[in-house]
């Protein structure tokens, strides 16, 4: 997360207090939802913007606000807690390779991926049936033994996996090509990470 300019954040909680929702502060100032929730705790919309604010918050609108504050919330528990360190590893892991649009993770290492999965396993208690490979094998890869080395890493049933042949180019220097590892309706998992990056971010910044 960006240290933003105080008169930037100034006019954040100024345009808060009028009833602006989150989706409108954040597209009027150009600053990423977690930003935008963290900084208007506490603010107070005024009176007579009220039924304004609650007027947006439509079903959706609401529950993804909602989303965001629990995000926001257990955030704060993990990094407080035992998880601290799988925590920062996930945020960082998913940093670099994670993708922004949806719950993903791709790589050609199997550690990475092993450890990627561990942390989904173990800290955020994703179950298996939402845990989606896809593996990405090229021209002159032996496909079975790439599904055997994926299989085994990810501990996922061979059969479970998605494999797509020269998806992206023809060529890789990658020995068992590339797994992806996605989560259906992974939306909220998505927000808990990208708290966690943005949080640890912060902290760092902070401290340094």
């Amino acid at each position: 997360m960006r240290i933003h300019p105080v008169d930037k954040i100034k006019k954040l909680k100024q345009l808060r207090k009028k009833g602006y929702s989150i989706n409108e502060l954040v597209k009027k100032l150009s600053i990423p939802k977690t930003t935008v929730w963290h900084h208007i705790q506490g603010v107070r919309v005024l009176p007579k913007y009220a039924l304004v604010l609650k007027a947006k918050r439509g079903g959706s609108a609401k529950r993804t606000e909602t989303n965001w504050e629990k995000a926001q919330e257990y955030t704060k528990e993990l990094l407080t807690g035992p998880h601290r360190e799988l925590a920062i590893v996930l945020a960082m892991l998913y940093w670099g390779e994670g993708s922004k649009k949806c719950c993903e993770f791709i790589n050609s290492d199997g550690r990475m991926i092993e450890i990627y999965l561990f942390s989904l396993r173990n800290m955020l208690d994703i179950k298996e049936k939402d845990i989606q490979p896809t593996l990405r094998i090229f021209s002159g890869m032996d496909r079975f033994e790439c599904l055997d080395y994926w299989s085994k890493i990810t501990k996922i049933a061979k059969s479970k996996f998605i494999v797509r042949l020269n998806d992206g180019g023809t060529r890789s220097r990658t020995k068992y090509g590339m797994c992806r590892i996605s989560i259906r309706k992974g939306g909220n998992s998505l927000k808990l990470i990208r708290s966690l990056i943005d949080q640890f971010y912060k902290e760092t910044i902070i401290k340094y």
